[in-house]
């Protein structure tokens, strides 16, 4: 086919009467045919390197997420931890330090995006909460009235959902 558009260059040169503005004018078309393809095969770097970069964040999202889903069981041993302690022990030394290693994974994890769900005197909520059990209480109905297990959220994704007491309502 570049042969045929060579040919038909030529043939266009030849009609011309002065075949130097006929060539003046074949290189121009070609250099406005280099020049759009150019500038598509720069679009089309831009549309890579767009799609590269989303994928990349895509990626690095679904790793923290299954990061956290693994931390989380040992954030929620500590909070347990900590809140068994004795009372006797409270001021202890190694009481205190539980605690505060407690305190600086949940400022790391924070730090990262993790979002604890909050639950207690909150209205129930399917999407945020899991309801392990309905009980009588002086609260209205459907509000929360105990956490049994925290929720977290990570990004617009529910990692995992709130276990909750729900009140049925009046006694």
């Amino acid at each position: 086919m570049k042969d045929k558009k060579v040919t038909n260059k030529e043939e266009e040169i030849a009609k011309v009467a002065d075949p130097k503005d006929a060539q003046i004018a074949i290189l121009e078309q070609t250099v406005a045919e280099l020049t759009a393809g150019w500038q598509r095969a720069q679009a089309d770097f831009q549309n890579l390197r767009r799609q590269t970069e989303t994928d990349r964040s895509r990626l690095i999202k679904m790793a923290n997420t299954d990061l956290m889903l693994e931390i989380l069981p040992v954030l929620d041993n500590f909070q347990l931890a900590a809140k068994h302690v004795p009372a006797d022990l409270e001021n202890n030394n190694w009481a205190v330090g539980i605690k505060q290693i407690e305190k600086q994974l949940e400022n790391i994890l924070a730090g990262q995006g993790l979002v604890k769900i909050q639950s207690l005197g909150q209205d129930f909520n399917p999407t945020y909460h899991e309801a392990v059990e309905h009980i009588e209480s002086d609260k209205p109905e459907n509000e929360i009235v105990e956490e049994i297990l925290a929720g977290y959220a990570f990004g617009d994704q529910i990692l995992r959902p709130a276990k909750v007491k729900v009140s049925n309502g009046q006694k």
